[in-house]
């Protein structure tokens, strides 16, 4: 059991700075702080993980194919998803296939982006939080989908609402009491209330005092990165330094 169930709290992240000093906790919801490493703590113990240099971690995303998928300026409508959004998600690993085209197809246009919170997620509130996690679960029902692919899609129409979160690095990794003891899991989710969860525990280290510091020194470096781009670099690169991709290429 998680420290932050004692404390009534879900996980969270802290950001110190962006020196080499330790930035990634894990109170409330999210995932980094200042405070010691968070292995196996019993429910009275504080469990925070220590990221150091989130500069340097950002820096070692732009050799990631990933920085190509940040990058991409999608053709496609801002309000309406299509097939075509597909392709550039293959960048980031979603392994789609036909029958996700076939289900964007179908169901695309009924889809309701329009409506999503026009802010980004350091500034939503809780009923903004829950209308992205509907919206999201939605996708992730849909043929040939699950929360990793939906988000890696619908990231590109909000790229300052809607965080990737990958099955092994966020549900498996971030989100895991048991990690990096126990490898990652690569279960896909698919409920609004787990996304939910995972937007919550991005919001806390998105928002928490501590890691403010560390965004304006990440955000002065790279100011045309969404905070949450900024989020999904320092932790991919963390993650993969601290469990390696073991899938064959």
């Amino acid at each position: 059991m998680g420290w932050w169930k004692a404390n009534g709290c879900s996980p969270g992240t802290v950001l110190t700075s962006c020196d080499v000093r330790p930035m990634h906790p894990r109170e409330v919801s999210g995932r980094w702080a200042t405070i010691p490493a968070w292995n196996s703590l019993s429910a009275e113990e504080d469990s925070t993980v220590s990221l150091s240099d989130a500069m340097g971690l950002v820096a070692g995303y732009l050799t990631d194919d990933g920085l190509r998928y940040l990058d991409y300026q999608s053709m496609t409508p801002a309000d309406r998803l299509v097939p075509e959004d597909l392709a550039v998600t293959i960048l980031i690993n979603s392994r789609v296939a036909g029958t996700a085209f076939k289900a964007v197809q179908d169901r695309g246009d009924a889809l309701d982006l329009a409506g999503l919170p026009a802010v980004p997620l350091q500034e939503t509130n809780d009923p903004d939080r829950q209308a992205v996690a509907d919206l999201v679960a939605t996708v992730a029902s849909w043929p040939g989908f699950a929360a990793s692919v939906a988000t890696k899609v619908l990231h590109k129409k909000r790229p300052d609402l809607i965080p990737i979160l990958e099955n092994e690095a966020i549900f498996g990794a971030y989100m895991s009491p048991l990690w990096p003891e126990q490898r990652a899991s690569q279960d896909s989710v698919y409920g609004a209330t787990r996304i939910r969860e995972a937007l919550d525990w991005i919001w806390t280290d998105l928002t928490r005092p501590e890691n403010a510091p560390a965004w304006v020194r990440l955000h002065a470096e790279y100011p045309a990165r969404t905070r949450i781009d900024l989020f999904d670099m320092v932790w991919w690169v963390y993650f993969r330094s601290v469990q390696p991709d073991a899938r064959p290429l």
